[in-house]
């Protein structure tokens, strides 16, 4: 019944004004308090993010946690926004003035390891367009795409390189984690942020614990009782997508002499 009212209302809409609206509708029910249960990861960021952080949003989409980290690092703290498609960017621009911040600066890049235009795409599956799935589409050639963009990607130690401070990475970037976090190792060595992501991809997800645990990091997830636990190796091989919680337990090792 839901995906029928979701065709039915991009037919009468449009993909543009079906996103914009819905976003919309999302994040008052989520200023509200709706959507704990659902939503878990969103609502907890008020237990890790405090004021005055500076924080990143890797895969911004439409602005939901851009506009959470906004409230809660309030007006002493930044949070840089990295979207690189234009139309998600223009909701994002009036999603985020709901926060009532002047703490936002929007990034509109990929991020990888090469300065140079790629191809990204928003994927068709039961014939519903899935925003939140974009992706450089070089990282799933199977997919398909009923939107494509070309975008710019810069490198993210590169883009990051003036950063006086950071304290929290979100990343989420369709199974491009480990390229984004294999070309931001000398941000994270430096600052050592707590970082969540979503890793979709038994392999992409191995490469990233194993790259972060050279850093220092080791693997977390939440719990039912809204708590951060120590991940297990079973939690780490399923198949299943989930965010996952980096935190720093030991200080990044010096990067080797070439």
């Amino acid at each position: 019944m839901m995906k029928q009212l979701r065709k039915l209302l991009v037919r009468t809409l449009g993909f543009e004004r079906y996103i914009r609206l819905v976003s919309r509708v999302y994040l008052r029910l989520v200023e509200a308090g709706w959507g704990r249960q659902k939503y878990p990861e969103l609502f907890f960021l008020e237990q890790l993010v405090k004021p005055g952080f500076v924080c990143i949003d890797i895969g911004a989409n439409l602005g939901y946690y851009s506009v959470a980290l906004s409230r809660l690092v309030g007006p002493q703290g930044q949070v840089l926004a990295v979207e690189p498609i234009p139309d998600f960017q223009a909701i994002w621009q009036d999603n985020v003035r709901l926060s009532g911040y002047q703490n936002l600066t929007l990034l509109p890049y990929a991020l990888g390891g090469e300065q140079k235009t790629v191809q990204m795409g928003t994927p068709e599956r039961d014939g519903l367009l899935h925003h939140g799935m974009t992706k450089v589409a070089a990282s799933n050639p199977q997919e398909h795409y009923a939107r494509t963009y070309e975008v710019p990607m810069r490198v993210p130690d590169e883009l990051f390189r003036n950063l006086p401070r950071l304290d929290f990475v979100k990343c989420d970037v369709e199974g491009f984690e480990y390229e984004v976090f294999r070309h931001m190792q000398g941000t994270l060595r430096r600052f050592q942020p707590l970082i969540q992501t979503e890793l979709n991809g038994l392999e992409n997800r191995r490469a990233v614990a194993n790259l972060l645990a050279g850093l220092g990091y080791k693997p977390f997830i939440l719990s039912e009782r809204f708590e951060l636990v120590p991940c297990t190796e079973a939690q780490l091989s399923s198949a299943v997508t989930a965010d996952f919680y980096f935190q720093p337990v030991s200080p990044a090792p010096a990067p080797e002499l070439r």
